[in-house]
């Protein structure tokens, strides 16, 4: 088959950007032989069960996480090109401190029963895919004509240089996802590309994009959340990497749409007559006693009609103020607690007369 331009497809929250990975998969060549991976587990059960309604239109196609890609098709096939001695018998999950942070050599990526940490895994199938002089490149040309990735803005350090080959070969590489949502990361201790980290990367999107490698394309539409909503998503984004606005499809009005902010006094009320969804910064904030409120970073792939968020005191400042911007991740997680919702977000303050939002006041 003759290589397809590669692609760089970027959308807000809401913007089916999944949808867009299995629609291309059925309304394309029903010869070809595809991959989809994503880098968390959430997202690949989703793909799974819509690819699973339309299983026999879509043809040859297998499903794999980020960590499974590397093993299988680098670190596998091709680890004695670097380390001749070194057996792999599997993934060792890292949660917290690298436990190999002061190791040399293969010590520094495979615990002692011979299994890869998850911490050095990038950099490890970078290396392998290295000293393989481009053999894992012809392997996966030989099995596959498209690879999707989902959520590719968790990409991060030498996990961008695997997708740059990736780029090179005559493989056709579709990517999507939404730099502004990058709250989790294929790896936090990798060190390289930091000037790429969360938000920053839509800046290696486009040097990827000036070398020829591939082509972005900007979707500025959302199918979930409506106008009001996205323009206060929108609005706590950094000004200067300028990303578009985005234009809401959802017309579908209620009693209690937009933006509102809700006093300590009046959240009882508040919780119990529109049954919003609560989201909080970490495990220990405060929130209204008896009831329960899921991380910002563990809501991510919801879609809820109503939000309520007990927001953190940058986002506080930001409230008040909008020149007090907000650094990378903490926009990143607010923006998509904001963008969970369909018709509404409610926002937890103790003075909500010292902001300029619509104060919500039971009649």
């Amino acid at each position: 088959m003759n290589k397809l331009i590669n692609k760089l497809i970027l959308a807000p929250a809401g913007g089916r950007k999944t949808q867009t990975i299995v629609d291309n998969c059925l309304l394309g060549d029903t010869s070809a032989n595809r991959l989809i991976v994503t880098f968390t587990t959430t997202g690949q059960k989703v793909i799974q069960e819509r690819v699973w309604k339309n299983k026999s239109n879509i043809g040859k196609l297998e499903i794999s996480g980020w960590y499974a890609f590397l093993l299988n098709h680098i670190i596998y096939p091709y680890v004695y090109d670097k380390y001749p001695k070194q057996t792999v018998k599997g993934f060792h999950f890292v949660e917290g401190k690298n436990p190999s942070r002061y190791r040399k050599g293969s010590k520094r990526y495979f615990d002692d029963e011979g299994k890869v940490y998850s911490s050095n895994i990038g950099k490890l199938a970078h290396d392998v895919a290295v000293a393989s002089n481009g053999a894992w490149i012809d392997r996966l040309e030989r099995i596959y004509d498209e690879i999707y990735f989902d959520e590719v803005q968790d990409l991060a350090g030498n996990d961008l240089d695997i997708l740059k080959m990736l780029f090179q070969s005559n493989i056709t590489i579709i990517c999507v996802g939404d730099v502004r949502q990058t709250i989790y990361s294929t790896n936090r201790t990798d060190t390289k590309y930091k000037n790429y980290r969360g938000l920053q990367k839509i800046l290696w999107y486009k040097e990827m994009e000036s070398l020829g490698l591939c082509e972005i394309e900007e979707r500025t539409k959302t199918w979930r959340c409506n106008q009001d909503v996205i323009d206060f998503a929108d609005s706590v984004l950094p000004k200067e990497l300028e990303f578009p606005a985005t234009k809401s499809m959802n017309i579908n009005k209620t009693e209690h749409d937009g933006i509102f902010l809700i006093s300590w006094d009046n959240l009882t009320t508040y919780i119990n007559t529109f049954k919003p969804t609560c989201y909080r910064n970490r495990v220990d904030s405060l929130i209204l006693e008896g009831t329960i409120a899921t991380n910002f970073g563990q809501c991510k792939g919801e879609t809820v009609p109503r939000v309520l968020i007990y927001p953190t005191k940058p986002i506080k400042s930001f409230l008040k103020d909008s020149t007090n911007q907000l650094k990378n991740q903490s926009a990143s997680s607010f923006y998509v607690a904001i963008t969970r919702a369909i018709h509404s977000v409610a926002i937890v303050v103790e003075k909500p007369n010292q902001y300029n939002i619509q104060e919500w006041v039971p009649r």
